[in-house]
């Protein structure tokens, strides 16, 4: 197998210890082989890391990558009008092949900001999704998202497009590509279409991926008609447990934070996108930490973030967490790269989320000589000012994707033309109706 020496990082192991050291990482095959002070079995590549700061690649919990090609789309609306008025009708005139070079450009945007794998929930195109993400060579868990407007009709139909969508991510015989099971949310999917969705997911041995608790207007209709919150709904109708994802889970009650404490489903926290769509809720971050729920972090899609850069998020996730309660301690920057690292890992049951022996090799190399990153008294607080620029290399699975800045596998001004076309084609003229 193959070998690369990585010699005198400053390293962030996100181990046990949480330890921060400088030394060496030996990577054999897509496997860490060994990480210490100085390693001298001999490499096929040595690479040199003395001005380097050396991290696990970030997991971006919760997104829709392909919705690069709406960025900037549809501005200034509210959530629910920005859906229905221009992102859905957009949608409709999707092609399998615009969501190839959609998703394409966005995880080149991932892996240039430092995300080694994403979850994504997407409604055509699965499979090309998946063979752009193979063909970069990022991880990726990949579904599509069931709804079907809350109407109890149609649910086998519905059923039988997340069994097709999981066929064609496991026809990909991909290592890094794994398929997941969603519904979009309790707004636009029936309660028989959840329960059999999760059931599905059940069945497969798959995870299971929905939005809950985004907005106030999902809460508030949710207790008119079924006289229940949201977790309280998910919880009672089978879909709220450890192989439960949740999207956002902002507007929560104590209660509910106490439900998933007892039932243990994964919260994506995914602040941009909720600040920018201005749906007001602050997602009580530290209050599920406070209560041991596994919490991650999510950007959520391109077009209500306009951004897929994970440590944006990371960075706002702390600061909203101190602003919302008035207290700088709240949160500490460990818990960030906990949940931007470890957390998810362990959700979606892969070997990464730290940099260590047998763990795979996912890992980020950042320059830590530039301005904005020195002095760095402490390499966790780089949350607050790194940015992609500090990245020039990024390993996935033991092999380099981008290296001196330059991606090994793809051809970005490629992906920029195409994107461009397949996004004018599709919003064009598009007025909502």
């Amino acid at each position: 197998m193959e070998t690369i020496l990585l010699k005198n990082g400053l390293i962030l192991t996100q181990n046990k210890n949480r330890e921060i050291l400088k030394g060496d990482i030996l990577i054999e095959g897509n496997k860490i082989k060994e990480v210490g002070k100085e390693i001298n079995e001999k490499a096929d590549e040595i690479f040199e890391c003395n001005d380097k700061l050396i991290f696990p690649g970030l997991i971006n919990a919760h997104t829709h990558v392909a919705m690069s090609l709406f960025r900037g789309y549809g501005e200034g609306l509210p959530l629910h009008k920005w859906l229905t008025k221009k992102i859905w009708p957009a949608e409709r005139r999707l092609t399998k092949e615009a969501v190839y070079w959609g998703s394409m450009l966005g995880m080149l945007e991932m892996i240039k900001s430092g995300t080694t794998c994403f979850n994504d929930m997407y409604l055509v195109g699965i499979k090309e999704m998946g063979e752009a993400a193979k063909k970069l060579g990022i991880r990726g868990f990949i579904s599509e998202g069931l709804f079907n407007g809350v109407e109890e009709k149609s649910v086998e139909e519905h059923i039988k497009k997340g069994i097709r969508s999981i066929k064609e991510i496991k026809e990909l015989k991909s290592e890094l590509v794994k398929p997941i099971v969603s519904c979009h949310s309790v707004y636009s999917s029936s309660e028989e279409l959840i329960r059999k969705a999760k059931e599905l997911a059940d069945k497969e041995g798959l995870l299971f991926h929905m939005h809950a608790s985004e907005t106030r207007k999902e809460v508030f209709d949710l207790m008119k008609s079924k006289g229940k919150r949201v977790y309280e709904y998910l919880q009672e109708i089978g879909a709220f447990d450890r192989n439960t994802l949740l999207a956002h889970g902002a507007w929560v009650s104590k209660r509910e934070i106490l439900l998933a404490k007892r039932y243990g489903p994964t919260i994506a926290h995914c602040p941009i996108s909720s600040l920018k769509l201005a749906t007001g809720g602050i997602g009580p971050v530290a209050e599920y930490l406070q209560e041991g729920v596994n919490v991650t972090l999510g950007t959520d899609g391109p077009a209500s973030n306009n951004s897929l850069n994970m440590m944006e998020t990371m960075k706002m996730t702390a600061l909203l967490q101190k602003h919302k309660y008035w207290n700088p301690t709240i949160i500490k920057e460990q818990d960030i790269w906990d949940m931007a690292t470890l957390n998810s890992a362990g959700f979606f049951g892969i070997e990464s989320g730290s940099i260590e022996t047998e763990k795979n090799a996912d890992i980020v190399i950042a320059d830590r000589k530039n301005a904005n990153l020195v002095p760095m008294h402490d390499p966790r607080s780089v949350i607050y000012n790194i940015n992609a620029g500090n990245i020039r290399n990024v390993i996935i699975n033991g092999e380099w994707v981008l290296k001196n800045g330059e991606f090994k596998k793809v051809i970005p001004t490629e992906v920029v033309e195409k994107t461009e076309e397949f996004s004018k084609k599709i919003t064009e003229n598009t007025d909502g109706t």
